[in-house]
């Protein structure tokens, strides 16, 4: 519970998005019960799309960083309100 309402919590600070942008967590991570933090850098386009999306930063390595560039890459915002740089800051807990 406390996972579902950080991921929450932060894709309300990391923009106005249209409620449909959801992150995942990674099968594997989930199967070895593993938590960790993930950063992430992405602009948003003129069409609303998420482009350039970058990792700066994921604890542990290669658990995370696949699975959050694949759900970011389908997310959509407003129209017409390109951004450059949004940094998105994750944290994978299982309770």
């Amino acid at each position: 519970m406390k996972a579902i309402l950080v991921i929450l919590f932060v894709l309300i600070v990391s923009g106005c998005s249209t409620g449909k942008n959801k992150l995942t967590y990674p099968l594997r991570a989930g199967e070895l019960r593993v938590s960790g933090t993930v950063s992430v850098l992405y602009d948003i386009n003129e069409e609303g799309r998420t482009a350039n999306i970058r990792i700066l930063n994921s604890e542990p390595k290669n658990y995370f960083e696949k699975s959050i560039k694949q759900d970011i890459s389908k997310w959509n915002f407003a129209k017409n309100e390109p951004r450059k740089d949004v940094r998105l800051d994750v944290e994978y807990r299982l309770d």
